[in-house]
């Protein structure tokens, strides 16, 4: 027993209705066929409704008769020029009325006698054959017969016929016309000519009448049907496309709206065919045009925000200095102490005055020229303990601690030592610049065979979102005004970020009850 289960006759359905769904072309020739056979069946079903019978002659049989009757007649003449005796006999059995007038006929003349057998004979003159050969066919047929010589001169003619010359070259031509039986005229005269030999000359024989019709009807339909077919066929495909139609309508009014500058327009998909691929296509278009222009003015933006931030960061110590310098350069000092003061005052803010101008200089390179990484082989948790180490005095002048918890054993990585101190000192420098003490900073290092992980959360004031996804910004600072005693431009995490970055690794940074975390993930392997 075959327990095989066999899939459900939907399933074999699905795959042709996907087709269809989704090929705007099989849909229109699925419709094309459709309006086809519905346009047909109209016309076939109406057209018992609008037939007409047509009555009409059949002259095929009489020209056939007039045919034989010509055919005849030659076989005739052409028997009596080689036994004329059987033609006699031969007449005399077919028809009583020949045998009755020239069988033992009385009289005297130049006539035939031809034997019948019992002393009989059959008396007549060769005119009288000749005669009644062309007459038989006037009297059964109704035809007119004519022998003529090649000139046209008329030598022997059946009864009824007055002329006694005929145009040869026209009665050439008229015996030269196909008829068909069903398409000439009701009066039209066919005409049938041969060449025979009489008394050793050449003649020609011209059989000549208006054939017999028979009557019958035939039924037409006329137009009508027809016209009702293509009204359908055009009516059926108006409506099967008016929904294709109307969405390409939408299509169109959508890409008008949105060439307008309204990007925020979408079109409605309608279907799963090309036309719905192309909406999505458009809805996509104008998604991104929307968001690159988005980009756009905010790197406006931040180009403004960049040009105010340097020029207010260069300007705040660069006024300082001179602010000293006068001082000094006026002798608005009352001893040597105090110059000494203005002297050391004016050089600290010259120093920080050069370390924004390097820290520029350096993101400038790391983000848009690039440098070449001079990896080396190091122990991430070594260099990390020298870093915390060298801090933990800054650390305690702002009364925070570390707390860390690195692993024992050696994590060995490539990396470019020097770009990779200045990163995890900026991380741990912004930490305690930013650290609300008293408080901690703790410290973790994780790996595995893939990355490794280092974490650095220390308490802080209250953040928004805005600010926190803001941090690895260039010149980004959380006080707005710039005016915190903080020291900074705001390049050090977007530093951190670019080094991060060309070592093929991640910087994220969250923040959650005060908290905030920075969290470096770096591969081992790029």
């Amino acid at each position: 027993m075959n327990n095989e289960k066999r899939p459900p006759t939907g399933s074999y359905l699905k795959k042709p209705v996907h087709l269809v769904k989704t090929s705007i072309r099989i849909q229109v020739i699925l419709a094309f066929a459709f309006c086809i056979v519905i346009s047909v069946l109209v016309g076939f079903v109406s057209s018992p409704f609008f037939v007409s019978k047509d009555k009409r002659l059949d002259f095929t049989e009489g020209i056939v008769t007039i045919d034989e009757s010509a055919r005849e007649l030659v076989r005739q003449f052409k028997q009596m020029n080689q036994d004329i005796n059987g033609l006699v006999i031969e007449l005399g059995d077919e028809d009583p009325d020949f045998k009755n007038k020239f069988l033992n006929r009385t009289g005297s003349g130049e006539w035939l006698s031809v034997s019948n057998g019992n002393a009989s004979f059959y008396h007549l003159t060769k005119n009288e054959l000749i005669d009644y050969l062309i007459n038989t066919p006037k009297q059964q047929n109704n035809l007119n017969t004519v022998i003529t010589d090649l000139d046209g001169k008329i030598l022997y003619k059946s009864n009824g016929v007055s002329d006694t010359r005929v145009d040869l070259q026209l009665e050439i031509k008229n015996a030269n016309k196909t008829f068909i039986g069903k398409e000439h005229d009701e009066n039209s005269t066919i005409t049938r000519l041969y060449p025979i030999t009489l008394d050793g000359n050449k003649n020609y024989i011209i059989v000549s009448g208006i054939p017999k019709s028979t009557a019958f009807y035939e039924e037409e339909t006329g137009v009508t049907p027809y016209l009702l077919g293509l009204v359908t066929f055009i009516l059926c495909f108006y409506l099967i496309t008016k929904r294709k139609m109307k969405e390409i309508e939408e299509l169109a009014l959508g890409l008008m709206e949105i060439a307008k500058g309204n990007l925020h327009y979408r079109i409605r998909e309608k279907s799963s065919d090309e036309l719905g691929s192309l909406a999505t296509n458009i809805n996509y278009m104008a998604s991104e045009l929307n968001e690159m222009i988005e980009r756009q003015r905010q790197t406006e933006k931040i180009k403004d925000e960049l040009i105010t931030n340097v020029s207010h960061d260069l300007r705040t110590p660069l006024t300082s200095i001179m602010g000293y310098l006068r001082l000094v350069k006026d002798h608005q000092f009352k001893n040597k102490t105090q110059l000494d003061e203005y002297v050391d005052i004016a050089y600290g803010k010259s120093e920080q005055l050069k370390k924004l101008i390097e820290d520029l200089f350096d993101f400038t390179r790391l983000t848009y020229e690039g440098v070449q990484l001079k990896k080396e082989k190091v122990s991430l948790n070594q260099m990390l303990r020298q870093l915390l180490d060298e801090l933990d005095p800054i650390a305690k002048d702002n009364h925070v601690s570390f707390m860390t918890d690195l692993p024992k054993e050696q994590i060995m990585m490539a990396v470019d030592p020097n770009q990779m101190v200045r990163a995890l000192e900026n991380v741990l420098t912004n930490a305690i610049k930013y650290s609300t003490p008293p408080g901690d900073i703790h410290v973790s290092l994780l790996h595995n065979k893939h990355a490794v992980q280092l974490s650095v959360s220390n308490p802080c004031q209250t953040l928004s979102e805005e600010e926190v996804a803001r941090l690895c910004d260039r010149f980004y600072r959380v006080d707005p005004s710039r005016s915190s005693n903080k020291s900074g431009a705001g390049l050090g995490l977007a530093i951190t970020k670019s080094i991060i970055e060309l070592h093929h690794g991640t910087i994220d940074v969250s923040y959650k009850n005060h908290v905030i975390s920075i969290s470096i993930t770096l591969p081992f392997h790029d």
